[in-house]
């Protein structure tokens, strides 16, 4: 089992002191720390994002039971979403397969990556004005892009002619994966964790991260500016249609690597 940490801090000191015991708790193996972009989504404000994986359910249930406490002083809010992880060799094998991809098809990008995207249906896709916030960032850091979707049953597409039978939406959204994954891939961008979220721990019910969630997918790329060359070609956008088709809704977050302070 995994724990998704969604933070908002109130005590820099004591989420700091959390970290450290965190960290060094048996049975809980911590995995990412992001800073998240200054741009509310849906009204949520979030500067952290923390991802924790336990080999047993009951060492995350202990986990919580024993530092929860600690963190929710150290929070303004607080939402920890259980996940069931895909097989950690699932990652590897993309890893690898991306290095593969840009051995044989990678790309050298020319000059600045264009800004002419923009999405139509902001409720699967980032709005405009997290956008704008990612572009003002540090174009060569890495970034992280968290992903919770939901799928419609059956897919809609506007133009029903784009498939010959009626697909579900999970099924689109694959078409989408396919159509832009290969852009991702040769750019050195990749999945790096994901799951299927089982419930949420702590939080509460009206807020948008308590919907019913499909899927978890955590991509992390070389530098935010391979995400905005990706948006602009042509691969991708043949593949945008799918998603749209294929999503109700999804929470799109765009974060950059986080390392603890020790010396706090």
């Amino acid at each position: 089992m995994a724990l998704i940490f969604h933070i908002r801090l109130e005590n820099v000191s004591l989420y700091q002191a959390w970290l450290r015991a965190a960290y060094s708790q048996p049975g809980a193996k911590g995995l990412y720390r992001v800073k998240v972009d200054p741009a509310p989504r849906e009204g949520m404000v979030i500067d952290e994002v923390l991802i924790f994986e336990y080999p047993l359910p009951e060492a995350a249930m202990s986990f919580m039971s024993a530092l929860g406490p600690d963190l929710q002083s150290a929070c303004r809010e607080l939402n920890v979403l259980a996940i069931l992880p895909e097989p950690a060799a699932t990652f590897v094998m993309v890893r690898f397969v991306s290095w593969l991809v840009r051995f044989f098809k990678g790309c050298q990008d020319q000059g600045e990556p264009g800004n002419s995207w923009k999405a139509d249906d902001t409720a699967v896709w980032p709005d405009q004005h997290q956008m704008e916030v990612a572009r003002e960032q540090n174009a060569d850091e890495s970034l992280y892009v968290f992903n919770l979707n939901k799928y419609r049953s059956v897919a809609r597409y506007e133009n029903n002619g784009s498939l010959k039978k009626q697909v579900s939406g999970q099924k689109a959204y694959d078409l989408y994966a396919r159509a832009a994954g290969f852009e991702l891939l040769r750019r050195g961008a990749f999945p790096v964790y994901g799951g299927k979220p089982l419930c949420f721990l702590v939080g509460g019910e009206e807020g948008v991260l308590a919907d019913r969630w499909d899927k978890f997918i955590f991509v992390r790329y070389p530098r935010r500016r391979d995400l905005f060359y990706i948006i602009e070609s042509d691969e991708f956008h043949r593949g945008e249609c799918h998603r749209d088709a294929g999503l109700e809704r999804s929470v799109v977050l765009m974060a950059s690597g986080a390392q603890i302070d020790k010396s706090a």
